[in-house]
């Protein structure tokens, strides 16, 4: 059976996009100055701007013909939440700063109504037989990912340079829908697909 690898997120408008363009350079500029031998920027591999998105839930693999019983789904049971209002807010780094293994921007807003909405895409996905995610919601987005043969000196610089970065604008976005996305994995990175756009209450209609 023909499966695609899928997740549900929130997309992020292109004001957004490029204010985390600038903060990967800006970065970029930072790890320079902590990394003369460059061995740390080559453990990185940053996420294109124009795919950066707020995962609420990876499915995986999913066969092709559930795709309609999961929109359907997620239109029931979560589409009557009212939308909401996130800001970024802030640099990090998972684990931590000495252990880098992604680099992020957090976010700050309705936080209370988006791990609400989460919970209900987790709790929707779960009937139809996807796992709930073991790890606590942490709303992010992913700036670079750390490649798993890094060194630990090249993850501590890579840690220290993210301090380094001035916090992000904080600039505000609307969450009025939720995403069915498709991942396809390829050298050049992932490359996103929409495959349902289902507006939260007093969102933007199709």
């Amino acid at each position: 059976m023909d499966t695609m690898r899928c997740f549900v997120a929130v997309e992020t408008p292109q004001p957004v996009r490029a204010a985390l363009a600038d903060i990967q350079a800006a970065a970029g500029h930072e790890l320079a100055r902590v990394d003369p031998s460059n061995s740390a920027a080559r453990s990185l591999k940053w996420v294109d701007p124009s795919g950066i998105h707020l995962t609420l839930k990876f499915l995986g693999p999913v066969p092709s013909g559930q795709i309609p019983a999961i929109e359907a789904a997620l239109r029931e049971g979560c589409t009557a939440l009212p939308a909401l209002s996130l800001r970024l807010s802030g640099l990090g780094a998972f684990p931590s700063p000495q252990r880098a293994r992604v680099l992020w921007v957090g976010l700050g807003g309705d936080l209370q109504r988006l791990a609400g909405l989460q919970q209900c895409v987790e709790a929707t996905m779960a009937d139809l037989g996807y796992e709930p995610e073991a790890r606590a919601f942490s709303p992010h987005l992913t700036l670079a990912r750390v490649r798993e043969e890094a060194m630990p000196e090249d993850r501590r610089r890579l840690g220290e340079a993210i301090a380094r970065v001035p916090p992000p604008p904080p600039i505000s976005f609307p969450v009025d829908a939720l995403s069915l996305m498709r991942s396809e994995l390829g050298r050049a990175g992932a490359r996103y697909t929409r495959l349902a756009l289902l507006p939260l209450a007093s969102g933007p209609k199709k």
